[in-house]
Parts: structure tokens; sequence; C-alpha cells
């Protein structure tokens, strides 16, 4: 059963896909932070791939953006998993 394990040889960090809603939705950083109630350099710091996304964050991304949370979690959670695999220890 494991040779059709799913395996990607990329990740994409959960930043990345915020970046785009903001973007797309012309909410500036600053902005999107005041509304989750987070500061706009743990905003900054997910964007840049530096900070993970804790379930309170991704329920309040949830709120503000109106993407389940659990997706916010499972990509990051992807991501780190994706970098432990890469990075050698």
């Amino acid at each position: 059963m494991a040779a059709f394990r799913y395996n990607p040889d990329y990740a994409v960090p959960p930043g990345w896909v915020l970046e785009e809603h903001l973007s797309a939705r012309e909410i500036p950083l600053a902005a999107f932070a005041r509304q989750c109630g987070r500061s706009p350099q743990l905003i900054s710091d997910i964007i840049a791939g530096n900070a993970h996304i804790d379930p309170a964050t991704a329920l309040e991304f949830e709120r503000v953006l109106a993407v389940d949370a659990g997706i916010w979690l499972g990509m990051d959670a992807d991501y780190q998993v994706f970098a432990a695999r890469v990075t050698p220890e």
C-alpha cells in the first residue's frame, strides 16, 4: 500500500495562499490583522513562512475570509511535514 502514498515534491506555505486572498480582496495586511485580532507582525510572519497558523488564528481567518479553519490548519500541517522531510537534521 505504501507504493501509492501521496508524496508531492513541493509544498506551498499557507502564507502564500493567505497573501493571494488578501490581494484578490484588496485587504491591506494591517486591516486584516486588526480584523483578526492579531498583530501585523504575526500576519507578515505567516505570509513569509516564518510563523505557523495555530487553531485560534485559523478560526479568525475563517471568520474574516470565510475559508474553513481546517483548510488553513491542513495547509500549515502539510507544509510543516514537507519542510521536515526536506530539511536535514
